[in-house]
């Protein structure tokens, strides 16, 4: 059995179909047709084959820059059918992983899941020790299919890739690409100006973003912006404000919630929906379930063929997969996330989301980002504290604005002001630092 058979290999399909259309664009203007990508990692397949590696075994790959060397190697190890675990080449964790692997080679198989495994991807750890989760040929060929039915992105679509290939997020975009027959336009990093004068450039259709990168482009050009189709935006919560200011500057932003378990996306709103669908993720794909509980407000549990079935060492998961994250659907049927279950602060014996209390104060003038986070205190149980960033930002002001639209219990009693939030390689917030500013809030 080969990568094709698996149905995974769209490279292969899109090199048949037409082997001059344009696979990949580099950072200096230079491309890759698909055929000649095809055939790189064919070559690639064979090195990893004459190298002694064996199907389905699962190999570290250390990730730095995004290029089209590792491109050509990671679908390469594709076609080899070997399963690449990818990981940031700066991790500190690099070290224990490889030490992980090593003993699992030495224990007696397993059982998994009845179709071969395709990659292995971390999570991102940003509330805790990264998970090494296994994605399937199906659970990657299910993904596929489901983002194409609810994007309708095509081989004439030019997708930006800026996020890490260790990642789901950067890595779908390869996947998606190759299967519609579209090009990838490699950004080797997140340069705002670079991304602007991409965008009106008209090199590129589609891009996907974190909430971070959105506001630092439209910090450094504000638009107006034209010819895109769709700017996906997830991998963290994005404000209001910042959506609105996106769809004001041209931006078809497309807020999605995603997540590494379920290759990538989950719910995502649809073209063409973006205004009705402002403080939502959007609906469901096609073939994703979700349950939140019999009270209609719970815990966010997915289930569907694109859904991983478990972690790497563990067993295969028995039911769907719980997220960890409390939502609803709302009467359209498009979901609403609220925070993280371990995100909810007890203050005074009253349950407050810290999401909806940093999308009220998004709304206040001057304020740019927003993090509201409990930490423990002798009064109250957890204290709630905004971290604000902002210029100009009256504490007294900001504090009175709050207390006009929120519930006396869901007003932080702390407040830390900062220049920018700590972030993550992906550009993800990084909680624990986060936490850290908190506890030293007043």
């Amino acid at each position: 059995m080969n990568a094709s058979s698996l149905g995974t290999d769209w490279l292969a399909r899109a090199a048949g179909e037409d082997p001059d259309a344009t696979a990949l664009v580099e950072n200096d203007g230079t491309s890759l047709s698909y055929g000649r990508l095809d055939d790189f990692a064919t070559r690639e397949a064979q090195r990893i084959r004459d190298s002694g590696f064996e199907p389905g075994q699962v190999t570290l790959v250390p990730i730095g820059e995004v290029g089209g060397p590792l491109v050509v190697m990671l679908w390469g190890a594709w076609r080899a059918r070997v399963v690449p675990m990818l990981i940031d080449h700066d991790s500190p964790l690099l070290a224990e992983w490889v030490s992980t692997l090593r003993q699992l080679s030495r224990q007696a198989p397993m059982p998994v899941a009845e179709s071969p495994l395709h990659t292995v991807v971390l999570t991102s750890g940003s509330s805790g020790v990264p998970r090494a989760v296994r994605l399937t040929h199906d659970n990657v060929a299910a993904a596929v299919a489901s983002s194409a039915r609810q994007l309708g992105n095509t081989g004439d679509d030019r997708w930006l890739l800026t996020l890490p290939l260790f990642h789901v997020g950067g890595l779908s975009i390869l996947w998606r690409s190759a299967a519609a027959g579209g090009s990838v336009v490699i950004h080797r990093s997140f340069r705002p100006r670079r991304v602007a004068a991409a965008i009106r450039a008209g090199e590129v259709s589609m891009a996907s973003f974190v909430p971070t990168m959105l506001y630092r482009l439209l910090a450094v050009d504000p638009g107006p912006y034209s010819g895109m189709r769709a700017v996906l935006l997830g991998g963290a919560a994005a404000n209001r404000e910042l959506v609105e200011r996106g769809l004001d500057a041209g931006l078809p932003i497309l807020q999605t919630y995603g997540m590494t378990e379920a290759c990538s996306q989950v719910a995502t709103v649809l073209p063409g929906e973006a205004v009705e669908s402002l403080g939502t993720a959007g609906r469901p794909l096609p073939g994703i379930t979700i349950a939140t509980g019999e009270a209609g407000v719970g815990e966010i549990v997915i289930d569907g063929p694109m859904v991983s079935p478990g972690y790497l060492g563990e067993p295969d998961r028995r039911g769907g997969h719980h997220t960890g994250d409390i939502g609803y659907v709302d009467d359209n049927g498009r979901l609403v996330v609220l925070g993280r279950v371990d995100d909810m602060v007890v203050t005074g014996g009253e349950n407050v989301y810290p999401g909806r209390v940093a999308e009220v104060l998004s709304g206040y003038r001057n304020v740019e980002q927003v993090e509201v986070v409990g930490v423990p205190d002798p009064e109250w149980g957890q204290a709630l504290v905004a971290i604000v960033v902002g210029e100009d930002i009256s504490r007294a002001d900001l504090e009175a604005w709050a207390r006009e639209r929120l519930s006396r219990h869901e007003v932080p009693k702390r407040w830390a002001f900062r220049q920018e939030l700590p972030l993550q390689a992906g550009g993800k917030v990084d909680r624990a630092a986060l936490d850290e500013i908190a506890r030293g809030a007043q």
